[in-house]
């Protein structure tokens, strides 16, 4: 089993939740206290590779390897919720090469 952890947005995090917590997580964005938190996005991160989706309640998704800084930060427009826990699920297993094969905008800032 691949070890990740997800992060809410008040800054709580758990190891390797269910694909049924992961889409209550997702679900979360839509609630009004997440307009009112300091870092209003939650991400899943692998463990092993450094890789973490963070998900923005705008349908912002970013991309980023924590554990490598020459990785540049990748981002999409438009997720749905679904798509993310699509996204969430192939992280979680550690699926690294479709996740980075998606049509990601380099953040060149």
């Amino acid at each position: 089993m691949e070890l990740y952890h997800t992060t809410d947005h008040r800054g709580v995090s758990e190891l390797n939740p269910s694909i049924k917590k992961m889409r209550a997580l997702l679900d979360s964005l839509d609630e009004r206290s997440v307009d009112e938190a300091d870092h209003p996005d939650i991400s899943l991160v692998h463990d092993p590779s450094g890789w973490s989706l963070s998900v923005y309640p705008s349908g912002i998704v970013t991309l980023e390897n924590l554990d490598d800084v020459r990785e540049t930060t990748r981002y999409i427009k438009d997720v749905s919720r679904n798509q993310a826990h699509k996204l969430w699920i192939k992280l979680s297993c550690g699926e690294i090469a479709y996740v980075k094969n998606l049509p990601w905008i380099l953040n060149e800032a």
